[in-house]
């Protein structure tokens, strides 16, 4: 029977009361009961009912899209769980659209076993993004099938994809959830074709953002194909976008965004807990999703979100379902933030971004118009673009590790090796993969030397940022600016040991180690951080990050029940730090000190 059809009445009731234990008379189920040595006819229901499709959610409670047809020939489809359907629930249900059951328990699991003797089977989709269980890609509204044909779904929701001969359920848009708000953000997740390929996206991308673009458009690449990436080198960066207002940050996502639908406001990270982002970006698969607003006085938990994203891992909470599941929410698309603030606070936050800089407000003539021409054609619809990508995942899956590793030994055989610390070439090596991967299957608006250069560029730049930004180097700021202000010490024969705050030593080369009095500088780091607005550690956190063996600088102490502390004869108790004499200065983990 079609879904769309008049459940009928039975055409021959007796028949059907003995086949079934009911029958349909008057769009209501009834059925016949023996008393004494007479029968009656009982009247169980005012409706009828259909079980359309039976949709398979991978668990042991699957739910049912079921037609509800009232006498009076109304109908109605809800979406119900298998444990809903008993008596006392299912009756809830029922009431709700104007309906109610006359008969027992026996009588209605009579009924839905009859029912689910005629039902369709369909794969109920939760996520929207990439399905790896069954290689397409969904859309709220729409499926990219493994042949890289977009199938609709009808009115119910269902998506049937008839060359693998499987049918596909998408809730947002199936009528059993119409008037379902809760659906509202998912439905701004609609495929919408438009005119532009990628290779004409690429152009006016690239000419609207120039350098800016390049990332844009390889960070894209790597977000679709982004559990590829993850199951073969274990990472996925972050894209942080920095500059001031009107310089371009928003347009530069929203571009991006509307790749996959409408959904381009993006969420602010101060009105979000760390639970509300885990949930946010675990409705999609290899999508984008942009993260607005990251201040310094972003949350920490927002800022351990990052970190642990990172590398995948996601957060374990409690989810309100049916079935009382804790489900383990998982990043798995790329994630965009922006700011007017760089996040320096943590470098281990920072290393994990890749930045791109946006600094220009006054544009070119040429790049207006193709900024005006990507708004006019984002408006209608970017999702050809994606259809351009998606086309090559099978290559794309094969050859990117062999592409990355080759990237990689290139970078680390280079001089650019020197100046750019691991997990740094790690991210160019990445950035630079789908630009050398897919030059013969998708037409760059770039050539790879062009991208190598820019993105070379931009790392180095951050780089620099991060050793600024690094908390061992922030202390040796600081001991530069009081050295240089005359308001730290240094030994010699006039002062007291407890006067003094450093001593030099030097080698034969003109090198050498500076001794200090931890407890006499860090009071005098505080001040520097209040004066500069910088967070500070606590006294033990700074002194177990200056003497780790991660800081190369520090000269552990050798003598016996003295830790990693240095007895001098001269200076007494002190920790030593090696530093190089260039000119009248020393530097010391790269920060130059003027004596």
């Amino acid at each position: 029977m079609d879904y769309t059809d008049k459940i009928p009445d039975s055409k021959n009731p007796s028949e059907d009361q003995k086949k079934n234990g009911f029958f349909i008379e008057n769009g209501k189920y009834f059925l016949e009961e023996t008393r004494g040595k007479g029968t009656r006819t009982k009247e169980l229901s005012n409706f009828v009912m259909q079980s359309v499709f039976h949709l398979n959610n991978g668990t042991n409670n699957s739910k049912r899209i079921i037609k509800i047809q009232r006498y009076t020939g109304e109908t109605n489809f809800i979406e119900v769980y298998s444990s809903e359907m008993k008596l006392a629930t299912f009756e809830t249900i029922l009431k709700s659209n104007r309906c109610t059951f006359i008969g027992g328990t026996e009588n209605l699991n009579l009924i839905f076993s009859r029912l689910m003797d005629d039902e369709s089977e369909a794969f109920y989709i939760d996520v929207l993004g990439y399905i790896p269980e069954h290689n397409i890609y969904a859309f709220a509204d729409s499926v990219i099938t493994q042949s890289n044909q977009v199938e609709k779904v009808n009115e119910l929701g269902i998506i049937s994809d008839t060359n693998e001969n499987k049918s596909y359920y998408l809730p947002s848009f199936g009528i059993a959830n119409i008037n379902d708000a809760s659906h509202d953000t998912n439905r701004l997740y609609s495929f919408r074709p438009g005119n532009l390929t990628f290779e004409s996206w690429a152009k006016y991308y690239f000419q609207s953002f120039e350098s800016n673009g390049i990332i844009g458009i390889l960070f894209l690449i790597l977000s679709v194909f982004r559990d590829i990436v993850f199951n073969q080198v274990g990472f996925f960066p972050f894209l942080f976008l920095h500059g001031d207002y009107g310089t371009g940050k928003t347009s530069f996502v929203e571009r991006l965004l509307s790749v996959f639908g409408k959904d381009t406001i993006g969420t602010a990270l101060n009105n979000a807990t760390i639970t509300a982002l885990s949930r946010i970006v675990s409705t999609r698969l290899n999508s984008l999703f942009y993260f607005k607003e990251y201040t310094s006085d972003t949350e920490e938990n927002a800022q351990d979100f990052i970190l642990t994203a990172y590398d995948g891992a996601g957060r374990t909470t409690g989810v309100k379902s049916n079935d009382n599941r804790t489900q383990s929410l998982v990043i798995k698309s790329g994630i965009i933030l922006d700011g007017n603030e760089l996040p320096v606070e943590k470098s281990a936050v920072f290393s994990r971004m890749i930045l791109a800089s946006f600094e220009k407000q006054n544009f070119s003539d040429e790049q207006k118009e193709a900024f005006d021409t990507l708004k006019n054609e984002a408006e209608i619809g970017l999702g050809n673009v994606l259809l351009d990508i998606l086309k090559h995942r099978e290559y794309f899956a094969a050859n990117f590790k062999e592409i990355y590793s080759e990237n990689l030994k290139d970078l680390k055989q280079s001089e650019i090796s020197k100046n750019l610390r691991e997990r740094m070439l790690n991210h160019v090596a990445l950035l630079l993969t789908p630009a050398k991967l897919l030059h013969n299957k998708l037409s760059f608006p770039f050539s790879f030397n062009e991208a190598t250069s820019q993105i070379i560029e931009r790392a180095l730049n951050q780089d620099e940022l991060l050793k600024e930004s690094n908390a061992v180097n922030i202390f040796w700021n600081a001991v530069a600016y009081g050295i240089r202000h005359c308001n730290i010490n240094k030994y010699d024969e006039t002062l007291y040991n407890n006067m003094a705050d450093y001593r030099l030593k030097y080698d034969n080369t003109g090198d050498g180690i500076i001794q200090i009095k931890y407890p006499n500088l860090y009071p005098k780091y505080v001040t520097y951080c209040k004066s500069n607005n910088i967070k500070f550690l606590d006294k033990n956190s700074l002194k177990s990050l200056l003497t780790s063996e991660a800081n190369k600088s520090f000269i552990r102490g050798s003598q016996k029940n003295r830790g990693v502390a240095y007895t001098d004869k001269i200076f007494n108790s002190c920790y030593q730090f090696a530093f190089q004499k260039k000119g009248n200065t020393i530097e010391v983990n790269d920060v130059e000190i003027i004596l």
